[in-house]
C-alpha cells in the first residue's frame, strides 16, 4: 500500500467513526449530559410518534432528530387532515369577490296626493275599474285613496329602475302625450319616471309632471268618493298642491297632518298674496281651519291683500255653511267682520283647530307682529284656557311698558288727582295704597310692594 492509499483509508475510517459519534450522540441513552434535557412539559394535543422504533443510525431521520427545534405552538393536524391549499380559500361570509347585494323588494302601496284639497280622504293615483273589470285602456286619475285596492298599489323602481309597477297585474305607468296608462312592462324611455324632493313626478325628460286637474272633485260612488282627471302637464308651469306626492313606500299621510300642513300652507301663501291654500280651506269644509282663518283674518287688508281678505271670509262662509252651522254674522259694509268671527268662535268650544295650532299661531304673531313673541304660544305650551281666545293686543312685546315700583306721594300732597278720579285700592299689613286708574290705564300692569307684600296689578 503507499503512502497515498494508506491516507485515504484513515480519511474514510476517521469519517465512519464521526458519523457513528453523531448517531450515538442523538440515540436517547447518550451520556452526555445536556443542562436543557430537563423533560419537556407534555402537549396532550400533540399526536404520538409513528414508531417508537430506534432509527437507523444514517438514515435521514435521524440526522433530522439531532438538529434542535422550537416546540410547536399548535398540534399538528392528524396524519388524516388534508393540508390547506396553498393559497387559503376566504370564508363564505367573506367571499374572494363579493357578489351585488339585490335591492329590498318594494313594498306595494299607495302614491298619495300631499295636499287633501277637497277630499279628507285624500287623494290617490288610481286605475280606472278594479280587478276583472280594470280598464287600462283609459288613462290613469286620481280617486279618494283606498288603503288596500289593487287598483291603487305600485311599486318604484321595478322591474327596472324608474318605472312605477303595479304588482297585481303586471303591469307598468307610461306616459303617453300628456297620459298616463298602465301598459306591459318595457324598456321604452316613457315608461321611466323620477320623484323629486319636492313631490314632484316627472318623466324622464324632466319637463312634464304628473297632476291633478283642478276645480273640484267629481261623485265616483262608493263611500262618497270623489275622482279627477290626470295629466302630464309642464313642470314649470304646474301648481305645486296638485302636483305633490307621496311616493310608494312612503309613509302616507294622515288627515291631522294634511290639515296642519294646510294650515301652514295657507300663512306662507298669503304672505305671497297668493290665496289658493285658503281657497282650499274653504273647498274643505273642515271646521277645524275656522279658528287658523279668523286669526289670518286680523292681518288680511293690512299686510296680505283684499284678495287675501275677500277669499278669507269666503272660506269661513263656507264652512259654516257646509257643516249647517248658525253663523249669526250680519257686517255692515265697511265694517270689519273680525270681532265678530272672534266672539263666533267663543261660542263655539266644539270647533278644534288642527294639531299643531299653538305652534303656528305663534309663528303667525312672530312674522307679523314682533319675533319675541313667538316664546310664548308653541307646540306643548301649557295652557288652562283655549289657544283660539288668546288674541293679539295691537303692539309687540312690551310695546306698553309696565309700571314697576312707581314713587309715592302722600295722598294730601296728590294734587294732580280729582276728587271724582277712580283708583286702585291695595292693603297688605296695615300699609295702604292707591293706584289712579288713569295712570294704571296707560301702563296696564303695576308691580311694587306694599307692607312686605309684592303684587302685580293688571288692568
Amino acid at each position: 500500500m503507499g503512502i497515498s492509499g494508506w491516507k485515504g483509508w484513515l480519511a474514510g475510517l476517521l469519517l465512519v467513526l464521526l458519523l457513528l459519534a453523531l448517531a450515538g450522540c442523538s440515540r436517547p441513552d447518550s451520556g452526555v449530559a445536556d443542562p436543557a434535557a430537563e423533560p419537556a412539559p407534555s402537549n396532550p394535543a400533540a399526536p404520538p410518534p409513528a414508531s417508537t422504533a430506534t432509527p437507523s443510525a444514517l438514515s435521514p431521520a435521524s440526522i433530522a432528530a439531532s438538529i434542535p427545534t422550537v416546540p410547536p405552538v399548535a398540534a399538528a393536524a392528524p396524519a388524516a387532515t388534508p393540508l390547506p391549499p396553498a393559497t387559503p380559500t376566504p370564508p363564505a361570509a367573506l367571499p374572494a369577490t363579493p357578489a351585488p347585494t339585490p335591492e329590498p323588494e318594494s313594498q306595494d302601496s299607495l302614491i298619495q296626493l300631499i295636499d287633501p284639497l277637497d277630499e279628507p280622504e285624500f287623494y290617490c293615483v288610481d286605475v280606472p275599474g278594479f280587478r276583472d273589470s280594470l280598464r287600462t285602456d283609459r288613462p290613469l286619475q286620481a280617486h279618494t285613496c283606498k288603503p288596500g285596492a289593487d287598483d291603487e298599489l305600485f311599486r318604484f323602481n321595478q322591474p327596472a329602475a324608474g318605472q312605477l309597477y303595479m304588482a297585481a297585474y303586471d303591469l307598468c305607468v307610461e306616459a303617453e302625450g300628456d297620459l298616463a296608462y298602465t301598459r306591459s312592462c318595457t324598456d321604452a324611455p316613457a315608461q321611466r319616471f323620477t320623484h323629486a324632493g319636492d313631490g314632484a313626478i316627472r318623466t324622464e325628460s324632466g319637463e312634464l309632471c304628473l297632476a291633478m286637474a283642478g276645480g273640484s272633485g267629481e261623485p265616483a260612488g262608493g263611500r262618497s268618493h270623489l275622482r279627477r282627471n290626470l295629466r302630464l302637464q309642464p313642470c314649470a308651469a304646474v301648481e305645486p298642491a296638485l302636483s305633490r306626492w307621496l311616493f310608494p313606500g312612503s309613509s302616507p299621510l294622515s288627515a291631522a297632518e294634511a290639515a296642519t300642513g294646510l294650515m301652514y300652507s295657507a300663512l306662507e301663501s298669503a304672505l305671497k298674496r297668493d290665496a289658493g291654500p285658503i281657497e282650499r280651506m274653504g273647498d274643505s269644509g273642515n271646521p277645524a281651519y275656522i279658528p287658523a282663518l279668523v286669526e289670518l283674518l286680523r292681518f288680511a287688508w293690512w299686510r296680505f291683500d283684499r284678495d287675501v281678505e275677500t277669499a278669507t271670509n269666503s272660506a269661513l262662509e263656507r264652512i259654516a255653511r257646509q257643516n249647517a252651522f248658525q253663523v249669526e254674522i250680519e257686517v255692515a259694509e265697511g265694517q270689519d267682520p273680525w270681532p265678530q268671527w272672534v266672539a263666533w268662535v267663543g261660542r263655539h268650544p266644539e270647533v278644534q283647530p288642527p294639531e299643531g295650532f299653538a305652534g303656528w299661531k305663534g309663528q303667525l304673531f312672530a312674522t307679523l307682529v314682533d319675533p319675541a313673541m313667538g316664546a310664548f304660544l308653541y307646540d306643548g305650551a301649557p295652557s288652562t284656557i283655549r289657544l283660539e281666545e288668546i288674541v293679539w293686543g295691537g303692539v309687540p312685546k312690551d310695546g306698553i311698558p309696565d309700571l314697576t315700583n312707581p314713587p309715592i306721594v302722600a295722598g294730601a300732597e296728590a294734587a294732580f288727582l280729582h276728587p271724582e278720579d277712580r283708583v286702585f285700592g291695595v292693603s297688605f299689613n296695615g300699609e295702604h295704597r292707591a293706584y289712579p286708574h288713569r295712570i294704571v290705564n296707560a301702563h296696564e300692569m303695576a308691580n311694587d310692594v306694599v307692607g312686605g307684600v309684592p303684587f302685580a296689578l293688571a288692568y
